[in-house]
């Protein structure tokens, strides 16, 4: 699967245009090369980070639980980097009909994003739930019926901002797709850069506040269940912790990585 992972985003932003055979190779060796990258230079972070979580406090976990969070953000950032320079290079190379591709295929995401929201029977608040469920599901901790209950009462605080953000992100692309349209500009790469990084500053300071509000949510609900877990679902976690840490020293192994 990991191994796997470069083809995985390349066939990604292929879907975004119709690209000619130069710059589909040009794709394919971005994407090899930021998995080289990664396994290198944060891979032996991820297994840290998740080492370090086999002896979180269960009684006080909120720190610990605050700092994967922070590194986990720090860990998209320096992705997000990494992609900016290889983005704006191949940008350069765009036509206006695979521009206009780009741009259509962005309103397509948020159209079929719309009718999925649209077709959902649950309210938003049951989904959110159903993703704290599954997540932790994946993590080896299956929630008991009083944890679901009281993560459905602290869920009432969650701030609801989908069309917000929905909207600020088509504005974004909006001021992206045009962008793109000046690539010939002498500080185009600069714009770019400064544009691609804004993107998680995008909102007023209302909006920026109820973002927050989530997060500390989040990390609040996280805290709980550990907080609240028995010794079978400390055992689940740890199990679950085993199987990706001796999945990380595979991949450090076969690609010979210290």
């Amino acid at each position: 699967m990991y191994e796997r992972l470069d083809g995985y985003i390349a066939d990604y932003f292929k879907d975004f245009a119709d690209f000619n055979k130069m710059q589909n190779q040009e794709i394919d060796r971005i994407s090899e090369e930021f998995l080289d990258w990664f396994s290198i230079n944060e891979l032996e972070k991820v297994r840290l980070l998740l080492n370090n979580l086999k002896t979180i406090d269960i009684e006080n976990p909120e720190n610990e639980i605050r700092l994967a969070y922070k590194e986990g953000e720090d860990l998209f950032k320096r992705i997000n980097q990494y992609f900016e320079k290889p983005i704006i290079n191949f940008s350069r190379g765009l036509n206006e009909r695979q521009i206009n591709e780009i741009a259509q295929h962005f309103e397509k995401i948020r159209d079929e994003r719309e009718k999925e929201r649209a077709k959902d029977k649950k309210e938003y608040k049951e989904r959110i739930l159903d993703n704290y469920t599954s997540g932790f599901d994946r993590i080896g901790i299956s929630l008991r019926i009083d944890q679901i209950d009281e993560l459905k009462l602290r869920l009432s605080n969650h701030q609801e901002i989908r069309q917000e953000w929905s909207d600020l992100q088509q504005l974004w692309i909006n001021e992206f797709i045009q962008l793109l349209r000046n690539s010939d500009s002498p500080d185009y790469e600069n714009e770019m850069t400064i544009y691609l990084n804004a993107f998680d500053s995008l909102g007023s300071e209302a909006f920026r506040a109820k973002v927050e509000q989530n997060e500390n949510l989040a990390i609040d609900i996280i805290s709980f269940v550990f907080k609240s877990s028995d010794d079978s679902q400390i055992k689940g976690f740890n199990r679950s912790l085993d199987i990706y840490l001796k999945s990380i020293d595979r991949i450090l192994l076969n690609r010979k990585v210290n």
